[in-house]
């Protein structure tokens, strides 16, 4: 969730002139940016539910037909059951490939998910070492100039 500037309150508004700063600016853009994306979220979550459901419901349909088919045709063919046994352990086969390369897809997209989360961390934390430097290089430069 984006995290929200707590803004200091002001007493007098209208004495004080507003001012306005570069990370103000980018930090509500950034954050509007983020609200737009965390809302859509539920709503992709369900179209892609949708699409698995219609898609689950499409097979199933194929399946009936193939029933309906089997009933038909196939049953007029006279294939053996030998022949069906064969095509049952073909089939079998290729669910088993099916599977394993779900698995590995999934296994590849988890991975690539943690290493994004991790080059944002590594990010994040760079950014705040490179601050803490900063605020020391000012510092130590603010109290040269105070010296002088």
């Amino acid at each position: 969730m984006a995290q929200k500037r707590v803004q200091s309150e002001k007493a007098d508004t209208t004495s004080l002139p507003v001012t306005i700063s570069v990370c103000d600016i980018m930090h509500d853009s950034a954050n509007n940016v983020i609200e737009k994306l965390e809302s859509l979220l539920p709503v992709n979550m369900q179209m892609y539910s949708d699409f698995y459901t219609e898609y689950l419901h499409s097979l199933q349909d194929l399946f009936g037909a193939c029933y309906i088919a089997e009933n038909e045709i196939l049953s007029r063919m006279g294939i053996s059951q030998k022949t069906l046994q064969s095509f049952g352990d073909y089939t079998k086969i290729i669910t088993k490939s099916a599977i394993t390369q779900i698995e590995m897809a999934n296994n590849i997209q988890k991975t690539l998910l943690q290493n994004q989360i991790s080059a944002i961390k590594t990010s994040d934390e760079y950014i705040h070492l490179m601050l803490d430097y900063y605020s020391k290089m000012l510092a130590g430069t603010l109290s040269a100039l105070k010296r002088s």
